[in-house]
């Protein structure tokens, strides 16, 4: 009988043991179950990081790609820039020499008038002037000598005839002036760069 007990002490020490092996291996198991839920709720908020990451990743690339084509854009800019300012220059240039050039003929043209005799002029609504030497001009007369003393006939009264304006470059309307006038205002805008 020792040998039955024996053997049932054995089962039921093998049984306590199977028992709590069981209830070992099941708490390690619940354990293993709650650290799988774990892992994977972690690997889901990875999974949603992940995701947002490459969203922002393709919304920086999106504007990464933004600003090199507005870098690309300010550079042509910059290049049609410097062009259309080295025209500028180079035109300001021919401006100002055609302005100076025509400065200097319209002093040539005046000078040469002077001393010159017109054995008539016929003025609009006064006798006629008789061997009018020019004396002087300015930017809207000329002066005469002639036979009955000096006459100063100013331009903007109507007195010289429109040829004399037209021949000698006179009043407000004249070329001269205009380019001037033009050489004036390129020199405005480049002076407030």
């Amino acid at each position: 009988m020792s040998e039955f007990r024996f053997s049932t002490f054995l089962k039921a020490l093998l049984l306590f043991a199977a028992v709590l092996g069981g209830f070992d291996y099941l708490s390690k198991f619940d354990k293993l179950k709650t650290e799988l839920a774990e892992l994977k709720t972690q690997a889901e908020t990875a999974r949603e990081n992940a995701e947002l990451c490459r969203q922002d990743w393709t919304e920086i690339k999106t504007a990464k790609d933004k600003l090199d084509q507005v870098e690309a854009r300010m550079a042509e800019i910059i290049r049609q820039r410097d062009l259309l300012d080295a025209k500028e220059r180079k035109l300001s240039g021919e401006i100002k020499y055609l302005a100076d050039s025509m400065t200097v003929a319209v002093e040539k043209t005046r000078l040469s008038a002077i001393g010159t005799v017109i054995p008539e002029l016929r003025l609009p609504g006064r006798p006629a002037l008789l061997n009018a030497k020019i004396f002087k001009i300015n930017e809207d007369s000329i002066s005469f000598l002639h036979e009955d003393g000096v006459a100063n006939l100013h331009l903007n009264s109507d007195e010289l005839p429109m040829e004399f304006a037209q021949k000698y470059d006179l009043g407000p309307k004249s070329i001269h002036k205009g380019l001037q006038g033009l050489m004036n205002g390129l020199s405005a805008p480049a002076a407030s760069k």
